[in-house]
């Protein structure tokens, strides 16, 4: 059997929120949206346009995207993320609900942020060393400059 590391199995456990986080939300958004008269597949497809409109702005904020596309990502993740905590308080039928759906969408958003930024040590490794070459290039051209100084000095005179 493949032994898993820390890091994969870090990930694996703040998917599994994520998506048990991003189930629940689903559900409490087409109880808002019953709650709010519709029925049917109107009903059903409240999730779609908000919760799937979140995860859309997600995806923009990848590293494969442009700024501009990551801070407009970011804008619709957070845009949505308001209508998100909005309808899961607005399903709730007591306070206890309105807790629990805001902490659904807590949940969701500490994941993704979570899943995000976990690295392994290797990244932390990679970051020294390219900064121990850098430091003996910018060494290495300094030493360079230093030495022609006094050549160009030479053939001026």
């Amino acid at each position: 059997m493949r032994k898993v590391s820390k890091p994969q199995l870090a990930k694996s456990i703040v998917k599994i929120y994520f998506v048990a986080a991003l189930a629940g939300s689903f559900a409490h958004t087409i109880t808002a949206a019953h709650k709010a008269g519709l029925v049917g597949w109107e009903a059903w497809s409240s999730p779609f346009m908000i919760d799937g409109l979140a995860i859309i702005g997600l995806v923009m904020r990848g590293k494969d995207f442009s700024q501009a596309t990551r801070a407009l990502g970011l804008r619709v993740q957070a845009g949505m993320g308001v209508v998100s905590m909005a309808a899961n308080v607005y399903a709730a039928h007591n306070l206890g609900g309105a807790v629990f759906g805001a902490s659904l969408v807590g949940l969701w958003l500490a994941s993704e942020h979570l899943a995000s930024n976990l690295e392994s040590a290797s990244v932390d490794q990679a970051r020294a060393l390219a900064a121990k070459r850098s430091a003996a290039a910018r060494k290495g051209a300094a030493t360079r400059k230093a030495k022609a100084a006094p050549r160009r000095k030479l053939q001026a005179v």
